[in-house]
């Protein structure tokens, strides 16, 4: 399935779509992954995610960035309705196409699903050492909301960024 974005990622060249997961990616999955250097425990768990969590399409968006018919990122987003906000749990770009639009597209498909639930939100959280990730999720109107502890492992910390989609309104 296609989608319309605010920015036409057509014009891109050559142009990304951003397509629902498949299992034919599966592969894609841990090749991103590998390349950008994530632990096996890492890399076997998003395989694992991609797969279960797009059965699930009521509380998951499950999304893969394509060019040319080949997966180049991916993108896992998760619902919460009791508290009305979505989280990103899963981000990753083939580092050869990289700072070409790719995660601003796949990011933007998980807002319009956060939004299609009526969602307040959305936040993710990131290792406090990816200064990258933090860079492009403030360039991308996420502000940082708290450092998590030991979230990753002992010595990896995590941080959460958020974007609220509207304003709270104080009467």
């Amino acid at each position: 399935m296609l989608y319309l974005f605010r920015f036409d990622f057509t014009l891109m060249n050559p142009p990304v779509t951003i397509l629902d997961y498949s299992p034919k990616y599966r592969s894609a999955i841990r090749m991103i992954l590998t390349k950008i250097g994530w632990a096996e425990q890492y890399i076997s768990s998003a395989e694992q995610n991609m797969h279960h969590l797009s059965q699930d399409t009521e509380n998951y968006g499950v999304y893969m960035a394509v060019i040319n018919e080949i997966a180049v990122g991916f993108l896992y987003v998760q619902y919460y309705a009791w508290n009305q906000l979505c989280q990103i749990q899963g981000l990753a770009v083939d580092p050869d196409v990289q700072r070409q639009g790719i995660a601003s597209a796949l990011v933007t498909r998980a807002e319009d699903f956060a939004k299609s639930k009526n969602a307040r939100g959305i936040y993710v959280d990131t290792p406090t050492l990816n200064t990258g990730g933090r860079k492009f999720y403030e360039a991308a109107g996420y502000q940082m909301g708290y450092i998590m502890p030991r979230y990753y492992e002992d010595q990896l910390d995590g941080v959460t960024y958020q974007k609220f989609f509207e304003a709270v309104k104080v009467e």
